[in-house]
């Protein structure tokens, strides 16, 4: 998650063709206590719960609170386009109601595509990642849980939330990075750096089960 100044998303009307486009992969922005400052931060998926709602997934700590409003960051004068409606500090993730009138629902962003979720990651394979602020980069997975998984994909500030992905297959959402003992620390800027702090990832298969277990707005989650 990075923090941005701005004077403030507006509360304008929708695009006419639905409005902004927003998938895994995308850049949102979420309301903060401060009027003038939003949390930068990366959509993981979006799609429908076992209600149909359409909803998307980010990482928990990127919204202060449920509730707060939610706006495309490539055009954050259309409106929010959703609210947090849930959201779980212990686990990192979020639930995001997306208003259907006002965004359009996809799932590819740029080279990424989320097609369905995929079995957890595993120790030694290659995932990728794409992120608002690093954008499309992949790495070796170096060891897996069955709550999360490190990995030298590359992120930063921002990336949080953002989709880790075997070929179409969500796995993974970027939570944290993680400093190397006795080093200092040494971030992600881009995929010119290969040389980089590795990263923590939720396993998305522990995100979902927990958001079902709860039975929240989210459960039952499908990508589009």
């Amino acid at each position: 998650m990075t923090m941005l100044a701005l004077a403030g998303p507006g509360a304008g009307a929708a695009h006419a063709d639905g409005g902004p486009v927003v998938g895994g992969g995308s850049g949102i922005a979420l309301q903060t206590g401060n009027p003038r400052m939003v949390a930068l931060c990366t959509m993981t998926a979006v799609g429908y719960d076992r209600e149909n709602r359409l909803v998307g997934i980010t990482a928990g700590h990127c919204a202060e609170d449920a509730g707060v409003a939610v706006w495309a960051e490539a055009d954050p004068h259309a409106g929010p386009i959703g609210f947090a409606a849930v959201k779980d500090v212990d686990h990192d993730w979020a639930v995001i109601e997306l208003d259907p009138a006002r965004v359009t629902p996809v799932r590819q962003v740029g080279p990424s595509v989320v097609a369905t979720v995929g079995a957890p990651a595993q120790a030694m394979e290659t995932v990728c990642k794409n992120g608002r602020t690093t954008g499309f980069t992949c790495g070796v997975v170096w060891d897996a849980y069955p709550d999360e998984f490190l990995s030298q994909v590359c992120a930063n500030h921002g990336d949080s939330g953002g989709p880790v992905l075997r070929g179409d297959q969500l796995v993974g959402m970027i939570n944290a990075g993680v400093g190397l003992p006795g080093s200092s620390e040494m971030p992600c800027t881009g995929p010119g750096n290969p040389f980089h702090d590795p990263d923590v990832s939720n396993q998305i298969t522990a995100v979902l089960a927990e958001i079902d277990r709860l039975g929240v707005v989210g459960a039952g989650f499908r990508p589009l």
